[in-house]
């Protein structure tokens, strides 16, 4: 039995729900007994009660934190260091680009030598692979993942009215700007249509007219089930060429046809043409629309493919055997930071 000892972020993050906090009532079925301690916020200084307890342990999985280059140093010397990220955490989020302030040095020269002294990088996108490989010797894409949500595309009864969905969280919403006059555009030549949002406030400034619904647990997965056609537009920067393609990636899960820009990870969930369409730009984006708004087969089959790539690409339990296999056997997939699927 391998022991691991992960460090993670806040619970209530995605990128701990869903890179960490899913995986671990099953460790065990993979020979791996996974202790898992917060170190965010004021939880921070628990890790100082592990200081001299680091080499108890096969490996210490860092999630996405950024910790002192002493520690950082002190783990690689007493375990294996496994970093796992699924941001650009080197560059400016994308929101935050018109700002003149850039990402602080410290930031990076501390995310170098955690890459520098990692055994095994853990990257969620095929752009987190390239920058993480210039520095640590073993890079793996590890995609996020997520439970199988249904195990066969259900077949919803008839209906004229077709929602249009998107789901994040509110620092997001200003993507939804880049296309706002190709949604306004097809609202108007489609009036029947829902544009549906889901997230923690109701989106404001846009002239697409919204239909909002507040984020929970407890209704995600109904929204998700409600909606017809899943998007995810996106700018073409580095912050969101780092990005994960998560919102895809639940659309799929419920098997929705979508619709997304031709940027980062995207080109990964999204087979153009097959289960959905990669955009650049406004024509694209309601040539796209139009095609799935105007034909139920066309949603039907596509949503049928989003399924079968989530279920063979994404689904938890391929990305927890995978992860697996890197810790007990490395040498088995020393080929895997070149392997990006959807990509040859």
């Amino acid at each position: 039995m391998i022991r691991v000892l992960c460090l993670h972020n806040a619970r209530h993050r995605a990128s701990y729900r869903y890179r960490v906090g899913q995986f671990l009532p099953y460790w065990r079925e993979y020979g791996i007994d996974m202790e898992a301690i917060c170190i965010s916020g004021r939880e921070y200084i628990s890790v100082l009660k592990y200081f001299f307890r680091f080499q108890h342990y096969d490996f210490i999985l860092l999630q996405k934190k950024i910790l002192p280059t002493l520690l950082i140093k002190r783990i690689a010397k007493k375990s294996r260091l496994v970093y796992d990220f699924d941001d650009a955490i080197y560059c400016k989020e994308s929101f935050q680009l018109q700002s003149c302030k850039p990402v602080r040095t410290s930031t990076i020269r501390k995310l170098t030598c955690i890459l520098q002294q990692a055994s095994h990088v853990f990257a969620g996108s095929g752009e987190l692979v390239s920058y993480a490989a210039q520095f640590a010797a073993s890079v793996h894409l590890v995609p996020t993942a997520l439970e199988q949500q249904i195990s066969e595309a259900v077949v919803l009864p008839h209906s004229e009215q077709v929602t249009i969905g998107w789901i994040g969280n509110n620092v997001n919403l200003f993507y939804l700007s880049i296309i706002d006059e190709a949604l306004l555009i097809m609202q108007q030549q489609y009036p029947s249509v829902r544009f549906a949002v889901m997230c923690a406030n109701p989106p404001e400034g846009f002239k697409t007219q919204w239909e909002f619904t507040p984020w929970s647990s407890a209704t995600e997965k109904s929204w998700l089930q409600s909606i017809d056609i899943g998007i995810m537009p996106l700018t073409d920067d580095g912050w969101s060429r780092g990005k994960c393609a998560f919102k895809l990636l639940q659309y799929m899960a419920m098997a929705k046809p979508v619709v997304a820009s031709d940027v980062g990870a995207n080109t990964t969930a999204v087979s153009n043409s097959v289960n959905g369409y990669l955009a650049k730009t406004s024509e694209e984006w309601i040539q796209a629309l139009e095609r799935l708004i105007t034909d139920r087969e066309r949603r039907n089959a596509m949503g049928r493919e989003s399924l079968r790539i989530f279920t063979e690409q994404f689904e938890r339990r391929r990305i927890q055997k995978k992860i697996a296999d890197i810790l007990h056997d490395p040498e088995e997939v020393a080929a895997d930071k070149s392997t990006i699927p959807g990509q040859s």
